[in-house]
């Protein structure tokens, strides 16, 4: 076994060899003898034990090699998905998965992660959850509207939870309007509040509103138990935003029939042993589940065309 990391010059080849790769697919997978897997950008070398174990779980399960790449950024696990240079994205964020989904012939219905998420003041484990738009408790605000113009904090451009699915609520709000291509993502909140920043997390944001940097922010659902309650507790929820869809994976359909049916089974049985895949897709896995992608990923694809996000944002 051994172990690659996609680079950014892989990513440029395998565009301007696309055609290529299309052409001679299905002759290449004739003759497969190893599974490729793509994993959400971590560092390799935090993984080695756990990378290796998984490897060998599903050799042993489907008889023949099996790699897992770990990629630099997003955008390389889209574009190894898309040109055939990985057979399976295991346990990637909604947003990368949507992205997949979109441009990558894929297996349906697909694996979901369930998760141990916050629904209100409720632990549940769902392939789904919540982000809510928070205020100090003590603040004078009482509700959306009377935030126009003030300071609002979010994780970042690419948060499904922390910023499409909030910007979607504005948009059915009528506080915002959808923007087109030649706009940023933060022109969408830049609309309503005075002030945006992104500050990097959940934790970051939450931070802000109790220095007073920022009048709202959001929390979502999945964040860390301590967090959630901390910033729950001392807050007023002012809306809700949602569903947001958890982590999923992806199988090509260009697999062969016989390895998809040995590697489906090998990911479902693993719910009888989360702990060896729970660093490959969140430090909240339970188990897979089953969904369609118009079920799983359709409120987020809903959002990124309700709010023009789908033509702007950069993974």
């Amino acid at each position: 076994m051994r172990y690659i990391q996609i680079v950014a010059v892989m990513a440029a080849a395998l565009l301007v060899t696309g055609l290529t790769v299309s052409s001679t697919q299905v002759e290449a997978q004739q003759r497969l003898n190893k599974l490729v897997i793509v994993v959400q950008p971590i560092p390799r070398d935090k993984v080695v034990a756990e990378a290796a174990e998984l490897e060998k779980y599903f050799e042993d399960r489907l008889g023949m090699d099996v790699e897992i790449l770990f990629p630099q950024n997003n955008a390389a696990i889209v574009e190894s998905m898309r040109f055939g240079h990985a057979h399976v994205a295991l346990g990637v964020g909604s947003l990368v998965g949507a992205m997949i989904a979109k441009q990558a012939d894929v297996v349906a219905p697909m694996l979901v992660e369930r998760r141990a998420v916050f629904i209100g003041d409720e632990e549940k484990v769902l392939n789904y959850y919540y982000s809510y738009w928070i205020v100090l408790k003590d603040a004078p605000y009482n509700s959306l509207d009377e935030l126009r113009g003030k300071k609002a904090c979010f994780p970042s451009e690419t948060s499904v939870s922390g910023f499409v699915m909030p910007m979607k609520t504005l948009v059915e709000k009528g506080y915002v309007k959808p923007i087109d291509s030649s706009k940023r993502p933060v022109d969408l909140p830049n609309q309503f509040f005075g002030e945006v920043m992104f500050g990097g997390g959940y934790a970051q944001c939450w931070e802000a509103l109790k220095q007073g940097q920022v009048d709202v922010t959001v929390t979502a659902g999945d964040v860390p138990a301590k967090l959630y309650k901390e910033a729950i507790e001392n807050s007023k929820i002012l809306g809700e935003n949602g569903p947001n869809p958890a982590h999923v994976t992806l199988i090509s359909k260009n697999l062969p029939k016989d390895v998809r049916m040995k590697l489906w089974k090998a990911l479902r049985d693993l719910n009888e042993e989360p702990e060896k895949v729970q660093k490959f897709v969140s430090a909240i896995f339970v188990k897979f589940g089953i969904r369609y992608e118009s079920q799983h990923l359709g409120p987020l694809m809903d959002a990124l065309k309700v709010t023009g996000l789908d033509n702007v944002i950069k993974i």
